[in-house]
């Protein structure tokens, strides 16, 4: 109680700053979510009891479980006024209930990748630009892949692959990506 106390008087101190943001008629926001939820199940049960071997039953505190959720969560703000937007909030959280220790995944990145290169004096491609290129794109990765569960903290990757487009000025490479390895959590 006393950090989440912290935490209203720490957003309240700084709430005058956000109103010195720059103003966007639109903002979008898409994340990773990571959620322990009650699992529900007493809201499925009006005695909450359980009947036990014997045919006698006993009381069940099915709230003390909390289930680990992962997902995504993602925003639209369409903004009316400098402080006021209306906002679409969605999310996706899934919990597995088996303990499997095959973990699939899949990802949607999105970002740049720059791009340097060093010729020999001679080479003609440089141009004028001297024995080296730099260059920076746009450039997206969609792919994805498989984790074995190892340990509490480790996982073996045992394979990942992505396909890379990189949207140079001059026209769109495609790439294609293979790793495996070994994840620390």
């Amino acid at each position: 109680m006393r950090r989440l106390l912290l935490l209203i008087a720490f957003a309240l101190a700084f709430a005058p700053a956000t109103f010195a943001q720059d103003y966007s008629d639109w903002e979008f926001y898409v994340g990773y979510a990571h959620e322990r939820a009650n699992n529900g199940a007493d809201r499925l049960d009006t005695t909450a009891r359980r009947i036990l071997p014997n045919g006698s039953t006993a009381p069940v505190d099915f709230r003390s479980r909390r289930v680990p959720h992962n997902g995504v969560v993602g925003e639209v703000v369409a903004n009316v006024h400098p402080n006021i937007g209306i906002v679409v909030n969605f999310a996706a959280t899934f919990a597995n209930t088996n303990s499997s220790p095959l973990i699939p995944y899949a990802h949607a990145l999105f970002g740049a990748m720059h791009y340097h290169a060093k010729f020999p004096n001679n080479d003609i491609a440089c141009g004028s630009g001297g024995n080296s290129r730099d260059e920076t794109a746009f450039a997206m990765g969609f792919g994805g892949g498989l984790d074995i569960r190892a340990g509490r903290h480790v996982d073996i990757r045992a394979g990942e692959i992505d396909y890379i487009p990189v949207f140079f000025s001059h026209k769109r490479e495609d790439n294609l990506r293979f790793s495996a390895g070994v994840k620390i959590k």
